[in-house]
């Protein structure tokens, strides 16, 4: 080949490669023009052209494999991967800057801490040296120091002294002089227990206004005759025309009754208001007023015209200051009220009795028990001074109606009222707790027979009750006579329904159980006894 046709050959392989890569470049424009459906698309596509060729290779490793698949999703989602691969980049570059600027801080402040701490302790260091320094030198001149401290508290008592006893402070009240007193401050304390002294004297509670009422001047002099404490609270408390502030109930415009303050009046006019409305249970109160015109004004009096609280409530509900009010005596107020009241009453209830042919005709025995009803009322009540003056039903509501109590009478007619020579339980339920006999090493006379509280007893035989009553361990006891010289016990009883002397039938109802006298609970004891002497009450029952 000469070098013609050499040149040639090579012009021609590079145009082939120009040309190659102008079609990739082309290609590559438009790739990145895709939209995103068509890359998917080409994404679907590729995948299954590089499974297909994959499956023809079975010897290439799975890693090899999954390049190919990245490869191909790298380049149909270029800008997505790209931007992933940006991010990812981005913010490991911000963590690393971040780190690395949170350990300049973290440097930054130990070094501050310990420059502080440097500091800190060499100025401690300066001041224990200058505190050292000071001690060592009040050590070597306490002396010195000691008598120099003592000489000036010395001097300034004595200054102080001095001039407090040139000095001194005269106390007026409404421009008439009292006295000289030392220091103000006698004055003010003094006023401050003045109130109760003066309380004491006219039964009011006094307190006097120190800048309204006293003016201090002060004085100098050499040995001024001045008040000690004492002084000044005697001066003050007999002062017979010392004006004090007070306020008056003025009723109609007149001015009835003073107290000390405000506060203690409009108390007052509360208490005689709750004396006859006050709060009361099942009363709402619609109105309560005066019917007088009530006002409280301050005025300026003397001590004396001060009322004691309590005289003033009494003069103001009675018109007389005397716990027995005088003939023609009136209240000075009247206190009107008006109250919606709520009460209830109560229906009684009846009884219903039903025939029982098994029961004696003077015997009732309890069926159910009766219930009363109730009504409630509202009515709009008005009173006058606590006194009613008017009143309404504004409503009537049935609450509960009664239950009838109901109850068997007996008809059956009464036996003979003596003894029959036969015997019956004394209770209809029982149980048989201790029997005749030696028990707890002495001789138990009788039979228990438990039974609840309140059971009825009844009369073994007929006879006559020679003893109800209470007897020693027995408790409450009834005795009876059968005649024929037998007699039968009934012991413990919480209730006896005979009396000495009653002649009773078999079956009667004489007593309820209970557990009085020597007992350990509710039972009765039941004995039989012939000419006196204790017999099993089983073999006569």
């Amino acid at each position: 080949m000469d070098a013609s046709q050499a040149g040639a050959a090579g012009s021609a392989k590079l145009t082939v490669y120009e040309a190659k890569k102008a079609l990739q470049e082309h290609k590559q424009r438009e790739r990145v023009q895709e939209g995103f459906i068509h890359r998917t698309y080409r994404l679907i596509k590729e995948l299954a052209g590089v499974d297909r060729e994959l499956s023809g290779m079975p010897l290439l490793s799975g890693e090899r494999k999954r390049a190919e698949r990245l490869r191909v999703l790298r380049d149909c989602w270029a800008p997505v991967c790209s931007a992933a691969d940006d991010l990812t980049s981005s913010a490991w570059n911000y963590i690393c800057t971040l780190g690395s600027d949170a350990w300049d801080l973290v440097l930054m402040l130990a070094e501050l801490l310990i420059t502080a701490v440097y500091y800190g302790r060499s100025a401690l260091l300066w001041l224990w040296d200058v505190f050292y320094d000071i001690r060592l030198s009040v050590e070597s001149n306490k002396e010195r120091l000691f008598q120099f401290f003592a000489g000036a508290v010395c001097l300034g008592a004595m200054g102080a002294v001095f001039i407090s006893s040139l000095t001194g402070y005269e106390y007026s009240y409404y421009g008439r002089t009292l006295g000289i007193a030392r220091d103000k401050n006698d004055v003010y304390q003094t006023i401050e227990v003045l109130g109760d002294k003066l309380s004491e004297a006219t039964g009011a509670n006094v307190s006097l206004d120190v800048e309204r009422d006293i003016e201090f001047t002060r004085v100098f002099g050499w040995k001024l005759d001045t008040d000690g404490k004492d002084d000044i609270l005697n001066t003050l408390t007999y002062m017979k025309d010392i004006q004090v502030k007070a306020f008056a109930i003025a009723i109609n415009g007149e001015d009835t009754v003073i107290v000390e303050d405000e506060e203690t009046a409009r108390t007052l006019l509360q208490s005689v208001m709750n004396d006859f409305a006050g709060a009361k249970a099942g009363v709402e109160y619609q109105d309560v007023h005066f019917e007088e015109s009530v006002v409280i004004n301050e005025v300026n009096v003397l001590l004396g015209d001060i009322w004691n609280t309590d005289l003033a409530k009494r003069y103001l509900e009675t018109g007389s200051t005397k716990s027995v009010p005088e003939n023609g005596a009136s209240a000075k107020l009247t206190v009107a009220s008006t109250e919606l009241s709520t009460y209830y009453e109560e229906i009684p209830y009846g009884t219903r009795y039903i025939d029982n042919a098994s029961l004696y005709l003077d015997e009732t025995e309890l069926i159910s028990a009766g219930k009363n009803g109730e009504n409630k009322f509202v009515a709009r009540i008005e009173r006058v001074n606590g006194e009613e003056v008017s009143r309404t039903l504004v409503s009537s509501t049935r609450v509960s109606s009664p239950v009838d109590e109901v109850m068997y009478r007996g008809t059956k007619p009464l036996p003979a009222r003596e003894g029959t020579g036969t015997f019956d339980y004394p209770l209809r339920s029982y149980t048989i707790t201790s029997r005749f006999g030696m028990r707890w090493g002495s001789m138990h006379t009788g039979v228990d027979f438990a039974a609840p509280m309140g059971s009825k007893i009844y009369a073994s035989d007929g006879g006559v009750v020679t003893f109800a009553g209470w007897k020693g361990s027995y408790g409450y006891l009834v005795i009876i006579d059968h005649g024929s010289l037998y007699e039968t016990y009934y012991a413990h009883c919480s209730q006896l329904l005979v009396s000495v002397g009653d002649q009773v039938y078999q079956g009667q109802n004489i007593a309820l159980v209970g557990s009085t006298g020597q007992s350990t609970g509710p039972h009765v004891h039941f004995e039989v006894r012939y000419k006196g002497e204790p017999f099993n009450p089983l073999n006569y029952l």
